[in-house]
This record gives C-alpha cells, sequence and structure tokens, in this order.
C-alpha cells in the first residue's frame, strides 16, 4: 500500500461517524417538535417585516426619491452582501462556542428592527426637510448598511441553530412550512397595508419601514423559548488574521466546497442586479411607484410557489438538484427583462409577473446553506456558512460600477452580460456531490492545516 494509500486510509477512520438521536425518544420528538415549530414562527414573523423592505424593490425606490443616480443606487448590493459577509466571519468562530444559539438569533433580530427603526425615523415629516438631501442619501445607505451586518449575523445565527437543532431529513420541511405560510401572511399584509402608505407617486416611508421594524421585534421575541442544550466550549482570543486564514485554508483543502463557493460567487453576480429591475420598468415602461405592490406580493408568491417545490425535492433527492433548479430560476430574470422591456404592449401586461422568479433568491440561499450543512460536521458550520457567503459578497465590490455601467451604456449590456456568469455556475452544478449519498464522508480537520481546538 502506497503512502496516499496509507493517508486516506487513516483520514477515513479519524472522520466522526454522524449519530442519529433516537427517535423513540419522547423528549427527543418532543424538543424537535417544539424547535420546529418555533423556528417556523420565527421566520414568518421576519418574513412578515422583509415584504415591508424588499431590497430588490422599495429599498432602491426610496433611494431613487432622495438621489436617483444609478451609480448610488448600485451601492446597495455591495453594501448589503459586505454587511452579510464580513461580519459572519469574524463572528463564526464566536458563534460556535456560544453556549445557547438562540441569544444570538434574538440579539441579531433586536438589532436588525434598530436599523429599520432609525431608517423610519429619518422619513417622520419634517425631519426629512430638516437633514436635507445629502445627509439623507448618507444615512439611509448607513441604516441601510447597519441593517444587513445584524441581517448577516442572524443568517449565520439562523443556520448554525438549525444545523443544531433541526435534524436534515426535516430541513426542507422547515424551508417549505416557513416559507408558504410565511409568505401567505406577509402578502396578505402588504395586500392590506401598501395601499394606504404607497399610491400614485406616493410613498409614506417612515409608515413601511415602522412596520418592518415591530415584525423584526415580534420575530426576536419567538425564539426566547427554543429548547436547546447548552455547549460547553469557551472562545479564545480573538484573531481576525486567523479567521481570514482559516476561510482560505477552508478553501485551499476542501476541493467539494471549494465548487460550492466558486458557484456560490456567480450566483453572487445576480445579486448586484435586484436594484436595477425596478428602475428599468420605471423607465422603459413609464410605470409609478403603486406598481411597486403588485410586484412585492408576486415576489413573495414566488418565495412560497418555489418553497412548494424546493422543499419536498430538498427531502426527496437531496440540495445539490434544488441548488441547480433555483440557479436556472435566477438566470431567467435578467433575459427575461430584456427580453419584455422590448416586447411592446406584450412586456407592459407581463412584466409584473416576472418577479416572481425574485422569489427564487431566498430559497437558493436556503438551498446553499442546507447543502452546505450536510457537506461538513456540526463543529464546522459556523466557518464554513461564512466563509461561503464571503464568496457570494466578493462579486459586489464591482457592484458600483454595475450601476455606473447601465448609466453609460444600457440594461441590456450589464444585464447579458451577468447572464453569461449565471449560466457557467449553473452548469458548474452538475459537478457537484451530493452529501447524503456520501454517508460520514465530511472534511475532516487532518485534511487541512487548521486545529479546530486553535481559538480564536
Amino acid at each position: 500500500m502506497n503512502s496516499n494509500s496509507h493517508s486516506s486510509t487513516t483520514l477515513e477512520s479519524a472522520r466522526p461517524v454522524p449519530t442519529k438521536p433516537d427517535p423513540s425518544s419522547p423528549t427527543q420528538v418532543e424538543g424537535v417538535s417544539r424547535n420546529f415549530f418555533l423556528l417556523s414562527l420565527y421566520q414568518i414573523v421576519l418574513r412578515c417585516g422583509w415584504i415591508f423592505k424588499t431590497e430588490s424593490i422599495i429599498i432602491p425606490a426610496v433611494l431613487d426619491q432622495i438621489a436617483g443616480a444609478g451609480w448610488v443606487r448600485g451601492f446597495l448590493p455591495i453594501l448589503g452582501r459586505i454587511g452579510q459577509s464580513c461580519p459572519p466571519l469574524l463572528y463564526a468562530d464566536r458563534l460556535r462556542h456560544l453556549p445557547l444559539k438562540k441569544w444570538s438569533l434574538v440579539g441579531t433580530s433586536l438589532a436588525m428592527a434598530v436599523a429599520f427603526g432609525g431608517l423610519a425615523a429619518m422619513f417622520i415629516p419634517g425631519v426629512d426637510s430638516a437633514i436635507g438631501k445629502t445627509s439623507m442619501v448618507i444615512g439611509f445607505l448607513g441604516f441601510y448598511f447597519l441593517f444587513f451586518c445584524a441581517t448577516g449575523l442572524n443568517q449565520l445565527g439562523f443556520g448554525t441553530a438549525q444545523g443544531k437543532l433541526i435534524p436534515p431529513h426535516l430541513r426542507g420541511r422547515l424551508m417549505l412550512a416557513s416559507n408558504v405560510v410565511g409568505a401567505v401572511i406577509a402578502i396578505s399584509l402588504a395586500a392590506w397595508l401598501l395601499p394606504k402608505w404607497l399610491y400614485g407617486n406616493t410613498i409614506q416611508v417612515n409608515w413601511i419601514f415602522g412596520f418592518a421594524a415591530c415584525a423584526f421585534v415580534g420575530s426576536a421575541l419567538s425564539v426566547v423559548a427554543l429548547q436547546e442544550n447548552r455547549d460547553s466550549s469557551q472562545a479564545g482570543a480573538f484573531s481576525p488574521k486567523q479567521l481570514v486564514w482559516q476561510s482560505y485554508a477552508v478553501l485551499r483543502d476542501d476541493h467539494r466546497f471549494r465548487l460550492v463557493c466558486l458557484i456560490a460567487a456567480a450566483f453572487g453576480f445576480s445579486l448586484m442586479l435586484f436594484p436595477h429591475y425596478q428602475a428599468l420598468a420605471r423607465q422603459r415602461l413609464d410605470v409609478d411607484l403603486s406598481r411597486m405592490i403588485y410586484w412585492v406580493i408576486i415576489q413573495n408568491a414566488g418565495t412560497a410557489i418555489f418553497s412548494l417545490l424546493g422543499g419536498p425535492l430538498a427531502d426527496w433527492k437531496g440540495n445539490r438538484v434544488v441548488l441547480r433548479t433555483m440557479l436556472f430560476g435566477v438566470m431567467i430574470l435578467p433575459l427575461g427583462s430584456i427580453f419584455l422591456v422590448h416586447s411592446g404592449e406584450f412586456g407592459v401586461r407581463v412584466f409584473d409577473w416576472l418577479f416572481l422568479f425574485v422569489g427564487v433568491t431566498p430559497i437558493t440561499f436556503r438551498a446553499f446553506t442546507n447543502y452546505t450543512l450536510e457537506l461538513v460536521p456540526n463543529e464546522l458550520h459556523p466557518r464554513y456558512l461564512a466563509t461561503q457567503s464571503l464568496c457570494i459578497a466578493f462579486p459586489m465590490i464591482l457592484s458600483p460600477l454595475v450601476g455606473l455601467l447601465i448609466d453609460l451604456t444600457s440594461f441590456e449590456v450589464v444585464f447579458c452580460g451577468i447572464a453569461v456568469i449565471l449560466f457557467c455556475g449553473w452548469l458548474m452544478t452538475y459537478y457537484l456531490v451530493e452529501p447524503r449519498h456520501e454517508p460520514g464522508h465530511h472534511v475532516a480537520y487532518g485534511e487541512m492545516d487548521v486545529d479546530p481546538e486553535d481559538e480564536v
């Protein structure tokens, strides 16, 4: 036997064999059922707030009202993705050592509420005129960035809590329950409240964002009662350099995860276009702001519809096929939007329904998360999820440039270029493994230069 074969055998024997809890245990069944309900409730309430701050529709439209330029709008994706990616990278190991993960969800949800409360306060009549246009733009982007810093930490906390509390075979069901029920309730609220605050070209931003802040507070309260065993490990000294090195080592040494991150980066390019879809419709199809009510409702309906596909498909076939399917839906967006704005009256009538495919995005994020949760052991979840989020965010450094290119060239040039990148990412999904078909085949720490006991 050669040395490589011997090394492989040693690593296989060193891999932790996942153990399943005894499903016949009443305590286990009760705990999982309770946590499933509370995490579903958490996402439902969170979605009720999220629909009133949709970053692909309402947020860029509000920014256009106070700024107008495409390059300013182009800052939204980069601020959003940096906020969702860099803070989680710095927080990942601290979260891993946090005894009760639910308190991370509570704290980050309250931070999201504070950020949107600040945004709402800026638009109170009288306050907005006193602040001035330049300060409004800077303040808007600042609160937006703070919100997504909290959101990034929140998503990392939710993924880690889900990995700890919900068995793999129930995670697709959790996505389905929370997205479908959440979408129905959120759409009902939007259909009832948005016409009161959004009509013609008038938008009462303080009420819309204020409602979102209240919903985020409600989501924080919903997870206080999660049933969770305390983790006993303790965090060591904080070292940003070591955290960056660990993420680099993960990408260098785990070739399967490296491919996932390349696909995630291709997906990240699509996110740069989201603020520009509403601008494309308003500029090329000459629609007013009140049309956004339909876009918001259709987008969230799309999330529910694709959850009905993605949730059961994930539990049945695994998350690889869900990822491939959802990325194809994301790829339709830029090409479909360009086609419709050049389709005359047909495009005007049908463009609203394009936002169904914007609803694919949350399912795609969840598919990336759930795929990674199955690819590696529980103790590696925070680090891997944070690294993956950083890879999605990496293309966002070009986001202001994309907005500027749209101003200098056209929507068509930029949208078609990004569609090509998405197509390449979609093709790469055919080279992914399905972790569910390889039980116990997680990457062991022995395969990396990073010692799991090196405290950060």
